[in-house]
């Protein structure tokens, strides 16, 4: 009887590193440099490279430091569902509205505190979608997203 049972959990554990392994591998292509390569987080140090010298249209992402600070957005949550809307025919940079003031002045929004999280398409260089494509929910920029593409897509 003792033999079985030892065989039964030697067998369940097995099962659980093998499963475990399969989990590690998974997320380790997941976040490999392929699959991220159109993602940028956005700063004032790369801003020209990665938005105005970008040879795809970019969808620019901004969040107020606020909604990050308490936990009511997440940079990483936005990147990906940018990716998922947009797809692999735009770059996406995600940031921080107090950082990239630039980028976030260029956009027609009321100035209050905190500032309105918005959606911007640049283009070889230039904001050609995105002047009014805000999100107040930091975790629903769907509406937003669709405003700036569908702006995009008719110019």
């Amino acid at each position: 009887m003792t033999v079985k049972v030892t065989k039964g959990i030697a067998s369940i554990g097995k099962r659980v590193v093998s499963v475990f392994l399969v989990l590690v591998v998974s997320l380790m292509l997941l976040t490999s440099p392929a699959v991220a390569a159109t993602i940028t987080t956005l700063n004032p140090g790369n801003f020209e490279t990665e938005v105005i010298r970008s040879d795809k249209p970019v969808a620019v992402i901004l969040v107020s430091r606020v909604f990050l600070e308490n936990g009511e957005a997440n940079l990483e949550l936005l990147q990906a569902k940018a990716q998922n809307f947009f797809g692999s025919d735009y770059k996406i940079a995600v940031g921080v509205v107090e950082e990239n003031g630039y980028a976030y002045s260029q956009t027609p929004t009321p100035r209050i505190f905190p500032p309105l999280s918005t959606v911007s398409i640049y283009k070889n260089g230039n904001l050609v979608a995105g002047r009014g494509a805000i999100f107040p929910n930091p975790n629903d920029p769907t509406g937003a997203f669709e405003r700036a593409k569908s702006e995009f897509e008719d110019s």
